[in-house]
């Protein structure tokens, strides 16, 4: 499988990439400046050179060249394959994938910082965009939040199994909050906790919105309300009667506009890594990734915004 065989083929190269050739091509000199900017630094195993010096490919590398290297990431965080699948297809053993995935993935979440799409994880960052978005305009800024489960390998340690085991899922789940604008642009995404944590505890603990706004949210944070925010969310059925014909009305348009942040996660997990069982465990990745994607379907919304009618 090599680059050049794609490269001009749109509907091949999104399928395997999850990029279109105009995105990839966008993205390409990000990586390229982010992958001589590390290599200068170090080496394959990520130890430091004594004498920075410039980076050049050798001509024998598996890889020879930044498009075949961005290709080979993008290739495996949007299959999740097998590694001794993923090595065949681009004439490695599985040792060196490993290396590779490690090295390239670790060069792709800088080039997206460069990049400027990598959304936060970070409280006092995220109150900072929020101050900016609040003073950029005169009417309050609309966003939504909602959390995401995603499966892992079952875990040895029994401890961890049962903190792991998600009821819901009926699996072993990592999970995810994301906190989106009302273009499907992603602000926050916050730290991975275990599957079974509510999506309102990992409100309550991990993230706050100190400036006012206008939150859309479902029926699954009842009595989540910030001061200053203006709360929006369906109306719970109540226990022995049907909700009245205006409910239902409201419950639908608030659910019409709420649907946003869940096209936003589906997008995150068109990168099969974050949808699938993710079997990487070295350099805490699965811990890592889901913020990753995002910032990789930011980068696709920066190229080509999403417009709804309101």
């Amino acid at each position: 499988m090599r680059y050049k065989f794609y490269q001009y083929n749109e509907k091949s190269l999104r399928s395997l990439s999850g990029l279109s050739v105009e995105q990839f091509n966008e993205l390409l000199p990000y990586f390229a400046h982010s992958h001589n900017e590390y290599f200068s630094k170090y080496d394959m195993n990520g130890k430091y050179r004594n004498n920075r010096r410039s980076y050049v490919i050798y001509k024998n590398s598996p890889l020879p060249t930044i498009e075949e290297r961005l290709f080979f990431i993008l290739v495996y965080l949007k299959n999740n394959p097998l590694q001794e699948y993923h090595a065949a297809c681009f004439g490695l053993d599985q040792k060196h994938c490993n290396s590779f995935i490690h090295v390239l993935y670790r060069i792709l979440e800088n080039c997206l910082h460069d990049a400027e799409v990598m959304p936060t994880d970070d409280q006092k960052k995220f109150s900072l965009i929020l101050k900016s978005l609040s003073q950029a305009n005169e009417e309050l800024p609309i966003l939504l939040h909602d959390g995401t489960e995603r499966e892992i390998p079952r875990p040895v340690d029994l401890e961890e199994q049962q903190e792991n085991y998600s009821g819901k899922k009926k699996k072993h789940t990592l999970k995810n909050a994301v906190i989106i604008t009302s273009c499907c642009m992603i602000l926050f995404v916050s730290q991975s906790v275990c599957g079974k944590m509510h999506d309102k505890k990992i409100a309550d603990t991990l993230y706050d919105f100190p400036y006012p706004c206008v939150l859309y949210q479902d029926t699954g944070y009842q009595g989540f309300r910030p001061e200053g925010v203006v709360t929006k969310q369906p109306i719970k059925k109540p226990k022995g009667r049907d909700l009245s014909v205006s409910e239902k009305d409201f419950n639908k348009e608030i659910s019409s506009f709420r649907i946003r942040v869940e096209h936003a996660i589906g997008s995150t997990k068109r990168m099969r890594i974050v949808k699938d069982e993710c079997r990487l465990r070295k350099n805490n990745f699965t811990k890592r990734i889901f913020k990753t994607c995002a910032a990789i379907h930011n980068f696709r919304i920066n190229l080509n915004p999403w417009k709804y009618e309101f």
